[in-house]
C-alpha cells in the first residue's frame, strides 16, 4: 500500500530510537511513518493487527554478492584460497544471462528473511535493476579488478566509468535513483595493484561516491602482503605477474597508501592486528562482518568485541549464498552474536547492540539514518514484522534476546520498504521465485 492511511498493530514494537513500546502501533502514510504510539481506537483506516509479534525497522544486510545465488552449494572448497580460485572457474563457465535472476532470487530471499537495505558488490552490474525490480533500498558497488599488466589502469577508469553510467541509466528506468546509490568496490590487494588502488582511490573521490574493499580476510592475503609469500604469490608467480608485496599486513598499506577514509567499508577485517584497528579508527572507516562466511571457508572470527571498543562502526553482512549457504540475516546475526562471545568472554556487544547493528547503527554507517533505521515519526515507512509465536520464544521477557537468539526468516510476516508491502505471509508482490528458481534451473542445464 503506497497510498491513504495504514495502521500496523502488534504486542510489540521497537522504534530503536526509544525503549520497546509494549501493545502499540505504527501509522503508515504515503510511503512515511506518521506516528509510532500505543494502541489506539483510531478507525476510517486500514489495519493490519499482526498480534503476537514485534513490528521494527527494516533490516540493513550490510554486504553480499547477490548475483551468486545460483552458485549456492557448487563450491565446497577450503581453504579461502582454494575456494575462491574455484568461483572464478564457476563464473567463467556461466552464461551472462544467469546473473540478473540470480540476483532478483538473492533479492527475494532476502525480503523473506526481512532486509529493506542491502549492500551489495557486483561484478556484472545485475544487482542494480535486481534491487530496483525487488523495490529494495540499497548501494551497488562497481567491483574494479586489475592485477596484470593489461589493460592499463587509464583503460579500466574508462570502462569503470562506462559501468557507472550504465548503472545509472538502468537505476534511471526504474526511478530507483532515491533509493539506490552507487560506489565502487577495488576488489582486494591480491586482485587490484597499488596504481589501480590508488587511481581508483582518486577518481572515487573526484566522482564523490564510497569505497568497499574485501581487506584482512584470510591468512593467505596476510602472507601476500607481508612477505610475498603463500597461495596467492605462488599463482602469481605461475602467471609471470610481478607482485611487488608492500611488506605490512593488508590494512596498513592501505592506511598508508591513503585509500581508507571515512567514506571506506572494509569487507571482513578477520585478520585486523591491533595496529590496523587504531588505523581504522583514526580513518573512520567502517566494516562489514560476515562471520558465517568467515567461519565456512576457515578464515577466523573478526576482533569485533575490539573494534567496537575503539569506535569502529560495524555492520552485519550474509555475503554470497555460495559462501555462507543462505541469505538468512538471522542466522548471520546469532551466529555472529555467539561465537563473539566465545573468543571475547564478554557479554558485548549486548543483544540490543546486535539488532542496532541491522538497524539504526547499519543505516548511520551508510549515511541514510536520517530515512531508515529507526520507527520514527518523518522516516520512510520500511517496517517488518517479526511473528513470535514458535514456542520457542515462549516467556522470553527482552525481544531484543528473543531477536537475537530466536528469529529466523520463517517468522517473517511482513516486510515494508517505502510504504509498499514486498511480502506478506509467504507472498511476494513484486517477485516470483519459482519461476526465477525454473528460469536459472533451464539456464545452468547442461553447464554445472
Amino acid at each position: 500500500m503506497e497510498h491513504g492511511t495504514l495502521i500496523l498493530r502488534a504486542n510489540w514494537v521497537l522504534p530503536m530510537s526509544h525503549d520497546p513500546l509494549p501493545d502499540g502501533e505504527v501509522v503508515v502514510e504515503n510511503g512515511q511513518i506518521v506516528a509510532v504510539r500505543p494502541r489506539s481506537d483510531l478507525s476510517g483506516a486500514e489495519v493490519i493487527e499482526f498480534g503476537d509479534a514485534i513490528l521494527m525497522p527494516g533490516l540493513i544486510n550490510g554486504h553480499c554478492h547477490l548475483e551468486y545465488t545460483a552458485l549456492r552449494g557448487r563450491d565446497d572448497h577450503t581453504p579461502f584460497f582454494e575456494w575462491i580460485r574455484a568461483l572464478v572457474a564457476l563464473k567463467a563457465k556461466c552464461p551472462p544471462e544467469i546473473w540478473l535472476p540470480s540476483a532478483l532470487l538473492g533479492a527475494a530471499e532476502l525480503i523473506a528473511s526481512g532486509v529493506t537495505f542491502v549492500s551489495d558488490n557486483t561484478d556484472s552490474g545485475a544487482s542494480a535493476e535486481a534491487l530496483a525490480r525487488a523495490g529494495l533500498r540499497g548501494r551497488v558497488y562497481q567491483e574494479v579488478f586489475g592485477v596484470e599488466p593489461e589493460p592499463d589502469d587509464a583503460a579500466i577508469l574508462r570502462t569503470l566509468g562506462a559501468k557507472l553510467d550504465a548503472l545509472r541509466t538502468t537505476l534511471q528506468r526504474y526511478e530507483a535513483t532515491e533509493h539506490i546509490s552507487l560506489g565502487i568496490a577495488p576488489h582486494a590487494i591480491y586482485t587490484v595493484r597499488d596504481s589501480l588502488m590508488r587511481a581508483v582511490r582518486q577518481y572515487a573521490r573526484e566522482q564523490g561516491l564510497p569505497l568497499s574493499i574485501h581487506a584482512a580476510e584470510s591468512s593467505e592475503e596476510v602472507a601476500l602482503a607481508r612477505s610475498g609469500s603463500g597461495s596467492f604469490a605462488e599463482m602469481f608467480a605461475e602467471r609471470k605477474i610481478n607482485y611487488l608485496p608492500p611488506r605490512v599486513p593488508p590494512i596498513e598499506y592501505l592506511h598508508n597508501a591513503g585509500i581508507l577514509a571515512p567514506d571506506v567499508q572494509l569487507v571482513h577485517a578477520t585478520r585486523a592486528e591491533p595496529r590496523e584497528q587504531e588505523m581504522m579508527a583514526r580513518s573512520g572507516v567502517s566494516v562489514a562482518h560476515c562471520p558465517r562466511s568467515n567461519a565456512r571457508l576457515l578464515t577466523g572470527v573478526a576482533p569485533v568485541y575490539a573494534m567496537r571498543r575503539l569506535g569502529i562502526p560495524v555492520v552485519l553482512g550474509t555475503d554470497s549464498a555460495v559462501s555462507a549457504g543462505s541469505l538468512d540475516i538471522w542466522d548471520e546475526l546469532r551466529f555472529a552474536a555467539l561465537a563473539q562471545r566465545a573468543v571475547s568472554y564478554a557479554a558485548h556487544p549486548t543483544w540490543r547492540d546486535w539488532i542496532g547493528m541491522l538497524t539504526m547503527e547499519g543505516a548511520k554507517a551508510f549515511g541514510v539514518d536520517s530515512q531508515i533505521g529507526s520507527l520514527e515519526a518523518g522516516k520512510r515507512a520500511d517496517v517488518i514484522a517479526v511473528r513470535t509465536t514458535r514456542l520457542a520464544f515462549s516467556g522470553m521477557p527482552d525481544p531484543y534476546a528473543a531477536l537475537a537468539l530466536v528469529a529466523r526468516s520463517e517468522d517473517i510476516a511482513f516486510t515494508m520498504c517505502e510504504g509498499r508491502v514486498l511480502y506478506r505471509d509467504g507472498q511476494f508482490t513484486a517477485l516470483d521465485p519459482v519461476k526465477l528458481r525454473t528460469q536459472l534451473h533451464e539456464l545452468l542445464h547442461g553447464i554445472m
